[in-house]
């Protein structure tokens, strides 16, 4: 285990503790940075811009080394193989072809969060939302999509 403060920058942790004062473990707590809370270090060295809980916040170097993380575990799965409301990074594409050239056209290029929607009926097509627009996508079409995603 080791803590924020050891964390690189664009690094994705879990925390798994909270050592220190009882009220700044509270206040560290009513900011998001609970235990099994996922968080991304933005930057910094002396004060650390981190992501948790979808916002981004400022904490001290002094308040990073009593957050103690862990790596997040990730999997990387076809799209098509996401739950709705799961969220996770564009890898690559299976194949090279005029359809993965298209679908990279409209957006969906490795580096991208993806997040799935909403499936229709019978699964097919797929809602998802990149870059801050939603895009509907054949189940062929996203099964051709590798996806990153926290186990």
């Amino acid at each position: 285990m080791r803590t924020l403060r050891e964390v690189k920058n664009g690094e994705c942790v879990r925390i798994a503790e909270l050592k220190g004062e009882t009220g700044t473990c509270h206040r560290l707590r009513e900011m998001g940075f609970c235990e099994e809370a996922h968080v991304e270090k933005v930057a910094g060295d002396r004060a650390l811009i981190c992501k948790v809980c979808d916002q981004k916040m400022v904490i001290s170097e002094e308040l990073a080394r009593s957050i103690f993380v862990e790596d997040e575990k990730m999997i990387e799965i076809p799209l098509s193989g996401m739950k709705i409301g799961q969220r996770g990074v564009v890898k690559e594409m299976r194949s090279e072809s005029e359809a993965c050239d298209r679908i990279e056209e409209m957006g969906i290029t490795p580096g991208e969060e993806v997040e799935v929607l909403r499936y229709a009926p019978m699964g097919d097509p797929v809602e998802v939302k990149i870059r801050g627009y939603s895009l509907s996508l054949r189940k062929d079409e996203a099964e051709m999509i590798i996806v990153s995603v926290k186990e």
